[in-house]
């Protein structure tokens, strides 16, 4: 289990929120632990009596937005399992929480991408499982959907794929000034899903 931000020490909850707005902005492999404590306000050799390198920093970053990532779409899933709204309804409301998770966590999607590529591979394959069970429970809840004539059956796996593909993809378009909204924007997704192209 993470540790959870409340968790831990003052300094180590402003050196996670520092390297992460680093991390945003340049990258990980461009941040440096010189810059981070500078943010924080604390000297390197003080960094390291909270976290042991850069990587730890990184690592403890995605599994704690990981983590948020994943209550928040099993807690999603699990509200309309038992509700009563149209399939279109709840899709939507699923697709919004999980977008909307990533996206406050300073766009968590971007560090998934590409910054996790830094961790070692079985500290990677850590973070990637977790996204493994967004996309289990949400593969799960949409072969419920076609078992009940919800939806028509079609491959489960090119649907759920596809789906998260739609919301992922907004790191490299959205912008919060423009003329969509979040909610918006997930609506449109799934009408498009629902409806289909055609005239």
């Amino acid at each position: 289990m993470t540790i959870k931000p409340s968790e831990l020490h003052k300094t180590a909850q402003d050196i996670l929120k520092e390297a992460h707005e680093l991390f945003y902005e340049k990258g990980y492999e461009k941040a440096s632990m010189r810059e981070i404590a500078q943010r924080v306000g604390i000297s390197k050799a003080a960094m390291y009596h909270h976290f042991t390198n850069k990587e730890e920093i990184l690592y403890t970053l995605c599994l704690q937005a990981g983590e948020i990532v994943n209550e928040n779409m099993t807690r999603a899933i699990e509200r309309n399992r038992a509700s009563s709204a149209p399939p279109k309804d709840q899709l939507t409301d699923i697709l919004l929480e999980y977008t909307t998770s990533y996206i406050n966590i300073k766009n968590y999607i971007k560090i998934l991408l590409y910054d996790v590529e830094s961790l070692p591979d079985e500290k990677k394959r850590v973070v990637i499982d977790l996204e493994k069970i967004n996309f289990s429970r949400l593969r799960t809840y949409l072969k419920n959907l076609m078992h009940q004539g919800k939806l028509r059956t079609c491959n489960l796996n090119v649907l759920t794929f596809s789906l998260f593909s739609a919301v992922h993809w907004l790191y490299f378009w959205y912008r919060p000034d423009r003329e969509l909204s979040i909610q918006e924007i997930v609506e449109h997704i799934v009408d498009i899903y629902m409806q289909g192209i055609t005239a």
